[in-house]
């Protein structure tokens, strides 16, 4: 899909930013985009997956990175959404970084009732950012808000003001209602009130550092954990405190990466809990089950998880190699059960189609083994991005396995 930002009568500027390379993702692509609602210029980062290009039917969560101008942490939390995304422990998102200067970072940040423009800063986000970004790219329903210090405190407002877009946040050194404001107080109890109903699950992680440590905001965010603590909450909000023994400063570097490992800790360990459910399954393949795992993570994130290449790889594998001689001599059967699903979604895969021409081999029908093969070899020989060097040791693979069987 070609890359393009036109908003029509919106004064606009794209340049590609100088950054260091990501395992997952795309270089930043830099935007300076006018909002009306805020009467004022928003410059914003956009980091892309790398596979963005290549996925049909894909679409990505939105990861609102605030405080991009805070260049040590925002770098550093970048990396680590690489790191997790790239170890697969969550899914690969959409990185919108958002710019604060000093004349916005305050008026940014507290209530329009209270004489701010956060309530402008959510609309904008909410609705000016977010039908610009669902034009050209296909985004899903998820919204992700991480803060720290006074954006933390927007954040916080901003999922108890637009719960119906909004599906959590990561609040860095918060406080407790921007130190104890009540129109804020009284906006989060009407939140905690109105999601009770909601089929949606709500993530709210805050954390701070320590006042002996240089946190000022120790004893705010404690009170907040009181508030939370003396609640009967509703079932479908998930939250956690974190309180590290560090500066006010250092708090987002710590937080981020357990909040978002914690996030989507069922999206992580989906693959294990599939290989239960083979393991519990000895007589087929449990489609149904690996099906309603996944339907059951997409529902909870409201964002559609489907089986993926470390899906067919891993669960095949599991079966092939039958470590725990679970399977016996139905394992060959249930691995090829598996790859031929994965070169329905995977067609020009050609390792599936090797995988699938050994086993065939195995079972001594030579004639659907060399099929396979053949479409193998020439997968390899029109793939381009295979190197010279490793296309001639991939072919000598398959002629030797040939060979010997």
């Amino acid at each position: 899909m070609k890359t393009r930002f036109i908003f029509f009568s919106l004064l606009i500027i794209n340049y590609y930013a100088k950054a260091q390379e990501f395992t997952s993702y795309e270089k930043p692509l830099n935007i300076n985009l006018y909002s009306e609602v805020l009467n004022d210029s928003v410059n914003l980062e956009i980091t892309l997956p790398k596979e963005f290009k290549n996925q049909i039917n894909t679409k990505y969560p939105i990861i609102y990175l605030l405080d991009k101008q805070l260049h040590n942490n925002y770098t550093y939390n970048l990396q680590t959404i690489d790191y997790l995304s790239s170890l697969q422990w969550m899914p690969k998102a959409i990185i919108v970084g958002i710019t604060f200067s000093r004349k916005n970072r305050i008026s940014w940040t507290v209530p329009n009732e209270n004489g701010g423009k956060a309530d402008d800063l959510i609309l904008f986000i909410s609705k000016e950012l977010n039908d610009k970004l669902k034009i050209e790219y296909p985004v899903s329903n998820f919204n992700l808000l991480i803060g720290h210090s006074r954006t933390a405190i927007f954040s916080s407002y901003a999922l108890s003001k637009k719960p119906d877009f909004f599906n959590g946040t990561i609040a860095n050194s918060v406080s407790n209602f921007d130190f104890g404001d009540k129109v804020q107080q009284k906006q989060f109890d009407t939140f905690l009130n109105k999601i009770s109903s909601s089929p949606n699950k709500y993530f709210y992680f805050f954390s701070v550092g320590e006042k002996a440590y240089g946190d000022l905001h120790e004893s705010a965010v404690d009170s907040l954990n009181h508030y939370l603590n003396s609640k009967e909450l509703p079932k479908n909000l998930e939250w956690k405190y974190f309180k590290h023994k560090v500066a006010h400063d250092l708090t987002p570097g710590i937080t981020v990466s357990n909040s978002l490992s914690q996030i989507f800790k069922d999206y992580g360990r989906r693959i294990d809990l599939c290989f239960k459910l083979a393991k519990s399954s000895k007589n087929k393949v449990p489609w149904n089950d690996f099906q309603d795992l996944y339907t059951s993570i997409s529902t909870e994130l409201d964002l559609k998880i489907e089986p993926s290449e470390l899906f067919f790889n891993s669960i095949a594998s599991e079966y092939y190699n039958d470590y725990d001689r679970i399977y016996g001599d139905k394992k060959l059967n249930f691995t090829l059960e598996i790859i031929l699903k994965a070169i329905e979604k995977y067609p020009e895969d050609f390792s599936y189609f090797s995988w699938i021409g050994e086993i065939y081999m195995t079972r001594k029908d030579y004639e659907k083994g060399l099929q396979f093969f053949n479409r193998s070899i020439e997968l390899i020989n029109n793939d381009k991005s295979i190197s010279k060097s490793d296309r001639i040791s991939y072919l000598k693979e398959i002629e030797a396995f040939k060979k010997n069987n």
